[in-house]
């Protein structure tokens, strides 16, 4: 991308808005000014790939690597369709469950995770079909983020009945807020889980992946995933325009850090169409692979007002 002077049409004045978001509120402070500059530098020749949103999109990430900063489309994506159609099964943010061969269950997330008002209900079904399973599968394959609330619902499923704290969200002039697994789906999952990921695996559903590995709960198998981990606000930008900006950093507990830029990285790496029959295998046949096994401190979790978290 060459550099061009700022445009003072309508459209570059939706990338100078961004910037000015970005200067205020992007979560890492030392860098914060640094892409705002970047962004208005170049805001006319962004304007130019409008309104086409995933060109505009390919070109900010020139700019600024957080996949996490973007434009938000001005009608709802095929995804936010699913997660706001309160009468579809995929509203829960489960595509499938399915009993497998050899007394497993798969469990696929698919496209994201909606608020636990919607995701609870779908989850505690999932979790019924899961019960008594010799070994569960979580593919998050296609599985691109969604709630942080759900995600701690889906951690409490896995992790067992007493809360358990999983790091904390560093926001920028602000205090941190906690992060904590939350058992309200109430079947909680004991047997062995195995975890699918891919190159598209991001945000929340790495850090299902992230999380679990870490504590020894699962193992990842498939690809290494996208590498997104600052849970995002969303702002309203000119011209009907909206936009999301990485507002918090995910620090996990067990690692003291996150996955940001770096992804996931499986235990067992294979191409993720392949993924489900290397955890098969696995499952079948534990001994060939020992269990991983994390002491998880139990931690009386600092209260968090409902909703106080951002999403991914």
């Amino acid at each position: 991308m060459s550099c061009a002077s700022p445009s003072t049409g309508p459209a570059a004045h939706v990338f100078l808005a961004l910037a000015d978001l970005v200067d205020q509120h992007y979560v890492l402070s030392d860098r914060a000014r640094t892409h705002a500059d970047a962004i208005r530098s170049h805001a006319g020749e962004l304007a130019g790939h409008l309104p086409d949103i995933d060109a505009a999109n390919t070109a900010l990430r020139t700019l600024v690597p957080d996949r996490h900063l973007c434009l938000r489309p001005t009608r709802p994506s095929v995804v936010q369709d699913i997660a706001d159609t309160p009468d579809d099964a995929r509203a829960g943010g489960i595509h499938q469950v399915e009993s497998l061969v050899g007394g497993l269950c798969l469990v696929e997330f698919h496209p994201v995770f909606p608020a636990p008002d919607r995701a609870l209900p779908a989850l505690r079904a999932a979790a019924r079909r899961a019960a008594g399973s010799r070994g569960l599968v979580i593919d998050l394959r296609r599985c691109f983020g969604g709630d942080t609330d759900t995600a701690a619902l889906i951690h409490g499923w896995l992790l067992g009945p007493t809360p358990i704290h999983l790091g904390r969200f560093e926001h920028r002039g602000h205090p941190s807020t906690d992060y904590v697994s939350d058992p309200d789906v109430g079947a909680h999952y004991g047997a062995p889980v195995r975890v699918l990921t891919s190159a598209g695996t991001f945000s929340g559903g790495e850090d299902i992946a992230y999380v679990q590995q870490a504590l020894g709960r699962a193992r990842v198998v498939g690809e290494q995933t996208c590498g997104g981990a600052h849970p995002v606000e969303h702002f309203s930008l000119p011209g009907d325009h909206s936009c999301q900006i990485p507002v918090a950093r995910s620090v996990i507990e067990a690692t003291g850090g996150n996955w940001e830029g770096i992804g996931v990285t499986p235990d067992t790496v294979c191409p993720a169409d392949r993924a489900l029959d290397h955890a098969r295998r696995e499952l079948a046949d534990l001994d060939a692979v020992p269990p991983r096994h994390a002491t998880i401190t139990e931690t009386a979790p600092t209260a968090v007002p409902a909703r106080s978290r951002p999403e991914w």
